[in-house]
C-alpha cells in the first residue's frame, strides 16, 4: 500500500511545474489583438478592464482559453438563431467568459474551491465598477457553477435563469470537452491560430490541481477539484459519501 503524501509534497514533485513547463510565463508573448469580425470581442471600457485584468494575471494557455471560450460562445449561440443584443447580452457573456477562471489566478488570494473563489473575485471587480446587482449576480452565478453543466440543461433554469449563464458556460464547455464539430467548418482553426492551445486542457487541469493541493476547502468531495485531485493523488485523503453520513451528527 502507498505511503500517503503530503500536499504540499506532491506539489512540489511537479503538477505546478508541469503546467508552467507547457505554458510559460504570463509575461509570454500573446496574441496580436484580431481584427476579424467574428474574433472580435465587446469594445466596451468594462470589457477592456475586465479583458486587461486576465490578460496581465493569467498564464498564456488559461488567457487563451477564455479568450476562445467567448469566441465559441457566441458563435454556438449564432448556430441556433440567437443574436447579441437581441436575444443576450454581450457584453454579459463575455464578463463570464473572460473572468470564469480567475480563482485559478494569484489574484484570487482564497481558501475556497476555484470556481467560488473566481467568481467572488469577478464580482469584487464589477461592484467596485458601479456594475448593477442584477449583472454582478448573473456572473457570479454562472462563475460559480460553470464545472456542473447539468444545470444548464434543464429546461427551468433556461427558462428562468439569464441566457448569457448557459451561453457562456457553453462556450467554456466547448472548449474543454468539446470539439470543431460543435462550430461551423474551419471556425476553430481560425480562432486557435490567434488564441493557440498551448496544451488547452491538459494545464487547465494541472492548475486545477495545484490549486486543490494548497487546501481541503479548496477541493471539498463530490466537487470537479475534489474529484480531479482524487484521480490524480489517490494516495491523499479522500472522504467518501459513506464516511460524510458516518460523519453526521444524526446517527444515520
Amino acid at each position: 500500500m502507498p505511503s500517503p503524501v503530503s500536499r504540499r509534497t506532491a506539489l512540489v514533485t511537479g503538477l505546478a511545474g508541469g503546467a508552467v513547463a507547457l505554458t510559460g510565463s504570463p509575461s509570454a508573448a500573446r496574441p496580436a489583438p484580431s481584427v476579424r469580425a467574428d474574433l472580435s470581442f465587446p469594445t466596451t471600457r468594462l470589457a477592456r478592464e475586465a479583458r486587461n485584468l486576465a490578460h496581465r494575471t493569467q498564464e498564456t494557455y488559461l488567457f487563451n482559453h477564455s479568450m476562445r471560450s467567448f469566441l465559441f460562445a457566441r458563435e454556438a449561440a449564432a448556430q441556433e438563431g440567437r443574436k447579441p443584443g437581441r436575444d443576450y447580452d454581450a457584453e454579459l457573456t463575455f464578463l463570464i467568459c473572460v473572468l470564469h477562471d480567475m480563482g485559478l489566478t494569484a489574484s484570487a488570494a482564497s481558501d475556497q474551491r476555484f470556481e467560488v473563489a473566481g467568481a467572488d473575485l469577478a464580482a469584487e471587480f464589477l461592484e467596485q465598477r458601479g456594475v448593477t446587482d442584477g449583472r454582478v449576480d448573473v456572473v457570479w452565478d454562472a462563475i460559480a457553477q460553470h464545472t456542473t453543466p447539468s444545470f444548464h440543461s434543464s429546461p427551468v433554469f433556461q427558462r428562468r435563469r439569464a441566457p448569457e449563464i448557459g451561453i457562456a458556460t457553453g462556450g467554456i464547455g466547448i472548449d474543454v470537452l468539446g470539439g470543431p464539430g460543435a462550430l461551423p467548418p474551419g471556425y476553430a482553426d481560425r480562432v486557435h491560430a490567434a488564441y493557440p492551445r498551448l496544451g488547452g486542457a491538459r494545464p487547465l487541469t494541472d492548475a486545477v490541481v495545484a490549486h486543490a493541493m494548497g487546501s481541503p476547502r479548496k477541493a471539498p468531495p463530490m466537487t470537479l477539484p475534489g474529484e480531479v485531485l482524487h484521480q490524480r493523488h489517490p494516495s491523499l485523503p479522500y472522504q467518501t459519501w459513506e464516511m460524510s453520513l458516518d460523519a453526521a451528527g444524526w446517527g444515520d
